[in-house]
């Protein structure tokens, strides 16, 4: 993931009101919601994402791609033929507004939560919403300012030249 992503992860709401807990999907890094997801891809969820960004080809089988690497993507992994995650990075470099709302209709109208693994909530399924946690995420902080976000980076995780 690249440091002007923000990135966000659809969760089946059933699963969050079933007693879900978010804390057993582990960390940021290796968030892991396979957990969550028992059920199939709704037959319009493909279809809905290439109508805001052009499908790519994936190296791997079990993983479909929408957008680049490096801007505006979507991944959805595949587990047995049921999804295992739904993962949506917006490059906050260039904010795509119509990819912002479509998360929010889709999350809306098929039943997922957003769930924010940086501030490990869930966030109310509405663009306004979604913006405010972008604009005070990681990637929001080094797109306005990459020499104060820059000068915060731990030592320790930084690497030596």
């Amino acid at each position: 993931m690249a440091i002007w992503q923000f990135k966000v992860i659809l969760v089946p709401r059933s699963w969050l009101d079933a007693g879900g807990d978010l804390g057993a999907l582990g960390a940021d890094a290796g968030c892991d919601v396979a957990a969550a997801w028992a059920c199939e891809a709704p037959r319009e969820l493909e279809a809905r994402l290439t109508r805001v960004l052009s499908r790519r080809k994936s190296w791997q089988p079990s993983l479909a791609l929408w957008g680049g690497e490096q801007s505006d993507d979507v991944q959805l992994w595949r587990e047995r033929g049921r999804i295992g995650s739904i993962a949506v990075r917006f490059d906050l470099r260039t904010p795509n507004m119509a990819l912002f709302r479509a998360v929010v209709d889709l999350a809306a109208d098929l039943g997922f939560v957003i769930f924010v693994p940086e501030a490990r909530r869930v966030i109310a399924s509405d663009v306004d919403t979604l913006l405010k946690m972008a604009g005070e995420s990681e990637a929001a902080h080094f797109v306005l300012d990459p020499s104060s976000f820059l000068s915060q980076v731990d030592p320790v995780n930084a690497r030596a030249t």
